[in-house]
């Protein structure tokens, strides 16, 4: 073990060929050279270009609509949380390639570590509000609070308490001279004491608080659609099953990619000596939850209609005429 204290997620945190255990590096032979200097680094590319792109369609095809619902706003939010996250996921893949060694200075350290931790709270923080939108829209839908004005103070909010959660990690963030190499870790000042708090904070604020306010607010607004889908019009209980699938999506999308991660974390305050599956199990649990910013943009462009529309109008108008012409010459 060395003595300095690690992060929370990232591979360039220092953890190229080891584990952060408990608030150090374990260095461990079971995660081969090839693994780390290769395989990861060669997925983590992949989910970048894909991610890009995919991000990259997502906001184009909200700031190219004319007009905008509420939730496009909290959408847009998300699609550009997650690509600053991917455009500073080349840092990480350079440090897994140069098996551990940081280049780029202390200033990059503090920024690349910072994005990357607050795309954590800002991904989990919209996700959150938009479960809460979702019941507003449906068990409220005259609410005069629903406009995209108050969106956007929401989402400015979501993105100044983000960046305020990630203080300690702007603070305590540097590069360290570790044996002939210069590393970017989370240098905390009581080492493994204070990490083991920070990784409870953040799995608690991060995870935990909205998994349950998320939790809350869907189940009471798949309770309304369930009751009241008797008492309103077909038009109406077909948009409100595809707005609350949507968000489903959202939602099981968010706990398939950040679930394995927490909980990974969670054992890793109580393992002592970390077995081989373990060790590839920590690192699968990462790369889910960066493969979060790939696959959230990639469900809304294959799933949701609405974006489907935006990007291919002339392929949408020729559908409709062909059913309209399919329509006539039945009857």
């Amino acid at each position: 073990r060395t003595q300095t204290t690690c992060s929370d997620r990232s591979d360039f945190n220092g953890n190229s060929s080891g584990l952060c255990l408990n608030g150090t590096w374990l260095q461990d032979a079971a995660m081969d050279s090839t693994t780390v200097m290769h395989i990861l680094p060669s997925i983590y590319g992949i989910l970048c270009i894909v991610g890009v792109a995919a991000n990259s369609l997502v906001i184009y095809a909200v700031a190219t609509c004319k007009k905008r619902m509420v939730s496009d706003i909290y959408v847009l939010n998300l699609a550009i949380a997650d690509m600053l996250f991917l455009l500073v996921m080349p840092f990480t893949i350079h440090q897994l390639v140069r098996d551990r060694h940081w280049v780029f200075g202390n200033f990059m350290c503090k920024a690349v570590t910072v994005v990357d931790v607050s795309n954590q709270f800002t991904t989990v923080g919209i996700v959150t509000v938009l479960c809460i939108d979702r019941y507003v829209a449906i068990v409220h839908p005259a609410s005069e609070r629903r406009t995209i004005q108050w969106t956007m103070i929401i989402n400015a909010m979501v993105w100044t308490g983000s960046f305020l959660l990630t203080v300690p990690v702007m603070l305590y963030s540097r590069t360290l001279q570790q044996e002939d190499v210069e590393v970017c870790i989370l240098d905390l000042p009581s080492g493994p004491a204070d990490m083991y708090w920070y990784t409870l904070y953040q799995s608690t604020v991060g995870f935990i608080i909205p998994l349950l306010i998320i939790s809350t607010f869907y189940s009471l607004t798949l309770y309304h659609v369930f009751r009241s889908i008797r008492r309103v019009r077909r038009r109406q209980s077909v948009w409100a099953k595809r707005a609350t699938k949507t968000v489903l999506m959202v939602i099981a999308v968010f706990l398939l990619c950040w679930s394995p991660f927490h909980v990974m974390q969670v054992l890793n305050l109580s393992t002592e000596a970390p077995t081989p599956t373990f060790l590839y199990a920590y690192h699968i649990s990462i790369c889910l939850s960066y493969a979060h910013s790939c696959i959230n943009p990639l469900m809304l462009l294959f799933f949701a209609q609405n974006f489907q529309e935006r990007l291919c109008p002339h392929k949408l108008l020729c559908s409709r005429h062909t059913t309209i012409n399919k329509k006539i010459a039945a009857l």
